[in-house]
């Protein structure tokens, strides 16, 4: 009888009942201030996202094997999501981009091979269509994928680009936007076929020049933001590159910047910017007034370390890539009620 009882214990996990961990909120203002960002989640690989049959399960337990070697994040730098929710993350140790469907319960990776082989991916975007535009820095070029990874065409004809970080979309006028860090400028192409348009900036420190910029946000209103990253400034354009504002400078005070990256727009028209260096986001107005900013340096839930892209879907959830912890952050902005002070 007690050898069944102990055998049965053991076949049901119940001899000793789990302690349930609660679940504390993570936040930014710090409590009693009202919550205006809340942590969500992190994804760094295919573990999250693929079912797992009871037989692979078994498997991996009886020779020690998993699925997270080799189907997870090294370097991700820029990320996206799809109208239905998947995540797509440009990887530049991969050399990949990698694909977090949801949908299909799958991971799987985007330019392995072919014309759209990819080494370096930076940059990632997807539109209305479901069509993935990245720019490769080590190929000088972006290329664009359906929605099932396949190649369409590549953007940038030799000696366009140089340096392609960056990259945005106006659907509206069917325009990409491309920065080139190392032609500190902006170049603009077709979405349609990848036909070159026109290009705005140069280097220099006056308003509407640049010194080695990297990312670049569309916002609701068409206007481009761009990261002039070593001016240490946001600087605001129009859909046709003329210049509208600035915001930020050097310095290690709330406001300031000392290595600005990801940039992107929430559905209020707040302006968010990652920080590598001060390894958090800032939240400004549409004028360039600091409202509050989130995150800290580290390795636990809510923290980061190098974070660089970043983008936020039509939910306001915020994707932030945290490179040197090799996931991607999600956190959600809380609006109306806790949210962000109004402009």
């Amino acid at each position: 009888m007690l050898l069944g009882a102990v055998y049965a214990g053991l076949m049901t996990g119940c001899a000793t009942a789990p302690v349930e961990e609660k679940k504390v909120d993570i936040v930014w203002p710090l409590p009693p201030e009202t919550p205006r960002i809340r942590y969500l989640d992190s994804y760094f690989g295919s573990s999250q996202v693929e079912v797992k049959t009871a037989g692979s399960l078994f498997a991996d337990a009886l020779l020690g094997t998993s699925d997270e070697s080799g189907k997870g994040l090294a370097k991700p730098y820029g990320v996206a999501v799809d109208k239905e929710g998947r995540l797509y993350v440009a990887d530049t140790d991969l050399g990949k981009v990698a694909v977090f469907d949801f949908v299909a319960k799958k991971f799987r990776l985007v330019g392995e091979s072919g014309l759209g082989i990819l080494s370096k991916p930076v940059g990632v975007v997807v539109d209305e269509a479901g069509r993935v535009f990245v720019t490769d820095v080590s190929q000088d070029r972006g290329i664009v994928f359906d929605k099932d990874g396949n190649f369409l065409f590549a953007v940038g004809k030799k000696g366009q680009l140089e340096q392609p970080v960056g990259i945005a979309l106006n659907e509206k006028l069917g325009r990409i936007y491309i920065v080139d860090t190392k032609k500190h400028n902006v170049n603009v192409f077709s979405m349609k076929d990848g036909e070159y348009l026109f290009d705005f900036g140069e280097r220099g420190h006056q308003p509407g020049e640049f010194n080695f910029p990297t990312n670049v946000a569309v916002g609701r209103d068409g206007k481009v933001y761009v990261v002039d990253t070593l001016n240490f400034r946001v600087q605001v354009f129009d859909a046709e590159g003329k210049f509208v504002m600035k915001f930020g400078e050097v310095g290690d005070a709330f406001g300031s910047f000392s290595k600005p990256k990801g940039i992107a727009l929430d559905s209020e028209g707040h302006i968010y910017v990652a920080d590598s260096a001060f390894n958090n986001v800032q939240i400004f107005n549409d004028q360039g007034r600091l409202l509050l900013f989130f995150t800290n340096l580290g390795g636990g839930k809510g923290e980061t370390w190098g974070p660089a892209g970043m983008f936020i879907d039509n939910k306001d959830r915020i994707y932030l890539a945290d490179q040197y912890n090799r996931r991607v952050n999600v956190f959600q902005y809380l609006p109306e009620k806790g949210g962000v002070p109004a402009k």
